[in-house]
């Protein structure tokens, strides 16, 4: 008896594009707290705004004061920080230290939803 396969690639994409973006705000969520261990902590108000204006579904993390540029960019300032962690660049210090562990996560997120 015959057997026939149809395979779809439309459907297998949209199944694979709905797994990743079903895990996607989990995923975002543990990489800016992870960025957020090495970002500058002055105030707390960088921080806070990474919380405030993230968009975590999208995978997009956001820092928005009107410094924020300045701190990630090594335009230094000459308080000191309370964040041990604290450096310029903090994503990427976060990047070189957590990658993968975000892509065990990530591949386990995509597994547990196809």
């Amino acid at each position: 008896m015959p057997v026939k396969i149809i395979f779809s690639r439309e459907k297998v994409e949209t199944r694979i594009k709905y797994a990743f973006g079903a895990g996607m705000g989990m995923l975002a969520n543990e990489i800016l707290n992870d960025c957020n261990q090495y970002c500058k902590e002055d105030t707390g108000m960088l921080i806070a705004s990474s919380y405030i204006h993230s968009q975590l579904d999208d995978g997009k993390l956001i820092w928005q004061t009107p410094y924020t540029r300045r701190q990630y960019w090594e335009i230094r300032t000459a308080i000191p920080d309370p964040n041990p962690n604290a450096t310029w660049k903090w994503c990427e210090a976060a990047k070189k230290a957590r990658l993968p562990i975000w892509e065990k996560q990530a591949q386990r997120l995509l597994e547990m939803n196809l």
